[in-house]
């Protein structure tokens, strides 16, 4: 028996195959796991749909961490789609605006660069918990978000 067999899964921040995110999805694929992928804007909404059909995960849902609304939405999507709920989701997710990451750290940083990075690649993973823990409510969940530490050691 596969694995993950019966489990159902979102898998966020698939920006290409080479992305973390997408090795993570085909192997919850591989081991029988159901899964919604997610898109952040329409730039990557085919891209993301040809991974999902190769994986067999159906229609991408349409998830702007940096709105609440869409937040929302995802998640009515989501429940929607999984009337009985589902058992976690991987949180790989990162962004910076693009100065703020070109030529040195101290020249390209700005506090608002800085807050909407966190806004992005932090705050996003807290919200979607907020948002989506009551869907997982009598699954044995598991939320996996990625992290730069990552690389260096693991944190709990």
């Amino acid at each position: 028996m596969a694995l993950l067999a019966g489990k159902k899964f979102l898998i966020t921040g698939i920006s290409s195959n080479r992305s973390i995110a997408y090795g993570i999805a085909q192997a919850c694929a591989r081991e029988g796991a159901q899964l919604a992928l997610s898109y952040n804007n329409e730039r990557f909404k085919d891209r993301v749909q040809g991974f999902a059909d190769e994986l067999g995960a159906g229609q991408v849902i349409k998830l702007d961490v940096s709105s609440d609304e869409s937040v929302d939405l995802a998640a009515l999507e989501l429940a929607n789609r999984w009337s009985d709920g589902f058992d976690g989701f991987v949180h790989s997710i990162g962004w910076a605006p693009r100065e703020a990451i070109s030529g040195s750290f101290l020249e390209g940083i700005t506090r608002e660069g800085f807050l909407s990075a966190m806004n992005i690649s932090v705050y996003s993973y807290a919200a979607l918990t907020k948002k989506l823990l009551p869907q997982m409510e009598g699954h044995k969940a598991s939320l996996l978000t990625l992290s730069y530490l990552g690389g260096e050691k693991i944190v709990p």
